[in-house]
């Protein structure tokens, strides 16, 4: 039980990468990605790359949400590579990230873009508890 929550909080944080990704035209090359405890890290420019189709984001707005999804898989690696942290404190602290991230990147987005965004992350989040 605990696993399952533990793995719902990581691929809440990986599943907009990884369903972006798994909607990437499959003439493109894959990004390298490193394993963090088994799970695939995601490619923070290939995450850009796919909320910029998506959501129709400006120059701009990639040039600033970029940084943020290089910051949280920067903080999710450290995470699971700190042995020190229980189950629990590595749980919340993924909560954590992946939330502050979320306000990061929601906050650079527009209102139409915002809606859209957390439609994304609806559905994904439904599609990962189908697949539970």
């Amino acid at each position: 039980m605990k696993n399952r929550v533990l793995c719902l909080a990581l691929s809440s944080f990986l599943g907009l990468g990884a369903a972006l990704a798994a909607q990437a035209p499959q003439d493109q090359p894959a990004s390298p990605a490193t394993q963090q405890n088994g799970h695939r890290a995601v490619d923070p420019n290939r995450q850009i790359q796919m909320l910029a189709k998506k959501l129709n984001l400006t120059a701009d707005q990639q040039n600033q949400i970029l940084p943020i999804l290089t910051e949280r898989q920067q903080q999710m690696a450290a995470v699971w590579n700190d042995s020190s942290l229980s189950k629990e404190d590595r749980h919340n602290k993924i909560r954590s990230i992946r939330e502050d991230s979320k306000n990061k990147v929601e906050a650079v987005l527009s209102a139409d873009q915002k809606q859209s965004y957390e439609q994304m992350l609806q559905h994904q989040h439904q599609h990962r508890k189908a697949s539970a």
